[in-house]
């Protein structure tokens, strides 16, 4: 639950309970530093879409580096099956999997609408890795 559809929603979102992906709210450090500089730059919260665009870009990162050049053709290849974690690409901000399949595997949360805003009731861990 975004922050946009939560300001739509106004009282009647108070009390819902959902998942994300990923969340402004995660009570991970380094999201949350994400989170402050995107406000400070933007004059908005972030909504998972930007947090997900900016960690794209990391990923590809660290895929680069492994193949030793830019290698679009050998990318997804290389990324399949690759873990990367913060301490190796500080803008990855939690560690993330990508599966044989391509599908992308980290912990997620769910979320709980308290007053107007995402409150991380629980981080639920990574499923297939």
């Amino acid at each position: 639950m975004d922050s946009q559809t939560i300001k739509l929603a106004g009282d009647d979102a108070n009390g819902v309970v959902g998942h994300a992906m990923l969340t402004p709210d995660a009570p991970i450090p380094e999201i949350q530093d994400f989170t402050k500089r995107f406000i400070a730059r933007y004059n908005v919260t972030p909504d998972h879409n930007a947090i997900q665009g900016y960690m794209a870009v990391w990923i590809v990162k660290a895929a680069t580096e492994k193949m030793g050049k830019p290698d679009a053709e050998h990318l997804a290849e290389t990324l399949h099956g690759m873990t990367i974690k913060p301490a190796d690409q500080p803008g990855i901000l939690m560690e993330t999997t990508i599966l044989p399949s391509g599908d992308v595997d980290r912990a997620s949360f769910m979320v709980k609408v308290e007053n107007g805003h995402g409150v991380v009731v629980k981080i639920l861990p990574k499923l297939g890795s």
